[in-house]
């Protein structure tokens, strides 16, 4: 898929006929609840789930469906390091020398031009102590903001209770579904066919996550490939002694 300067690597997942997945759906309606929110209700929204299940891609889909601004924090992050983050995302000029001040564009330029805001990995956040200064931009512009990040982030952010009150909704991903990952398989394989029966078995080794089934979706159609089958199903692979890479370590095999 051709790169676009600028994009995160997420989105260029999102191209024209990407399958819109059930943590895509999800995603998009959290964010839509707090687009929706009426007059002085808080517009911040969680979306939370276990590694692998799909949510920066899901994220930076929305981001591009909605024109929301994309954000993905890093842990070596500062406060500053934020701060330039979001403002160089919503296409601030001329940067500020002060974080004050630098705060100050993107507010300004928020209540110009209203936009949406998608914080990723934000569990960085939490931890560095950065989510205040996220309330602080939703208060003072009342821009919808979903914060992303791992299974235990809202237990997180109830130590920081005025940022806590202003949650409006809080989803958890899901794992992926056969439906979702049928659809990876189209949009993965297309040069082999790879019957329903072991895509099942592949969602069922992976326990719905969404980066080892593609993983062991690519990874079939390679073999297949190799093999030169137009076709396989369960049992060409089981036939074969193929396993499916799931993240367990394999046995050590005794010596006889």
């Amino acid at each position: 898929m051709i790169s676009v300067p600028g994009q995160s690597p997420a989105l260029r997942e999102t191209g024209p006929g990407f399958a819109q997945l059930t943590n895509m759906n999800l995603g998009l309606t959290t964010y839509l609840e707090c687009v929706e929110a009426g007059i002085g209700m808080p517009r911040i929204g969680l979306f939370y789930g276990p590694s692998g299940y799909g949510k920066s891609v899901a994220m930076a889909f929305i981001s591009q469906r909605m024109s929301a601004a994309y954000v993905e924090a890093k842990k070596v992050w500062t406060q500053r390091s934020l701060l330039e983050a979001i403002a160089e995302e919503l296409g601030v000029a001329n940067l500020a020398r002060t974080g004050a001040q630098m705060f100050q564009q993107i507010v300004d330029l928020l209540n110009r031009d209203p936009r949406g805001l998608i914080l990723d990995e934000a569990d960085y956040l939490v931890k560095r102590d950065y989510v205040e200064i996220i309330r602080d931009i939703h208060d003072a512009t009342q821009i919808p903001i979903l914060m992303v990040g791992e299974e235990s982030l809202p237990e997180k952010l109830r130590a920081w209770e005025r940022f806590h009150n202003r949650i409006l909704v809080m989803t958890p991903a899901q794992p992926a579904t056969l439906a979702d990952a049928l659809k990876l398989r189209s949009h993965y394989c297309p040069r082999v066919a790879i019957a329903d029966d072991l895509v099942t078995a592949i969602v069922e080794a992976c326990r719905g996550v969404t980066r080892r089934i593609v993983v062991n979706l690519k990874t079939a159609e390679r073999l297949a490939i190799e093999a030169a089958a137009a076709e396989i199903d369960l049992e060409w692979w089981t036939t074969n002694g193929r396993h499916f890479q799931t993240g367990d370590a394999p046995a050590r095999r005794l010596a006889a």
